[in-house]
């Protein structure tokens, strides 16, 4: 893979690492929500027990976006 392939390979792939958490916090939000707007308890820890999954997950993938943007940066926009 040459220099500038690898460069938009990693804007790709912290973009992708963005969209993930994005889309990871908007679920639990969502599964959060259902939870309140059920009738009765049945689930509903089942519920926030997925909701913190995809919370900590999310978390996850923070971290993944950070350790790569530090490569990023040290590689792509450090001084020569």
């Amino acid at each position: 893979m040459s220099e500038k392939e690898t460069h938009w390979a990693t804007l790709s792939l912290l973009n992708a690492l963005d969209s993930g958490v994005f889309t990871l916090k908007f679920l639990a939000d969502d599964l959060v929500q259902a939870a309140l707007d059920m009738p009765d308890d049945a689930g509903v820890e089942l519920i926030h027990g997925v909701a913190h999954q995809q919370r900590v997950r999310a978390l996850e993938l923070q971290g993944q976006h950070a350790a790569l943007s530090t490569e990023y940066t040290a590689r792509y926009h450090s001084e020569p």
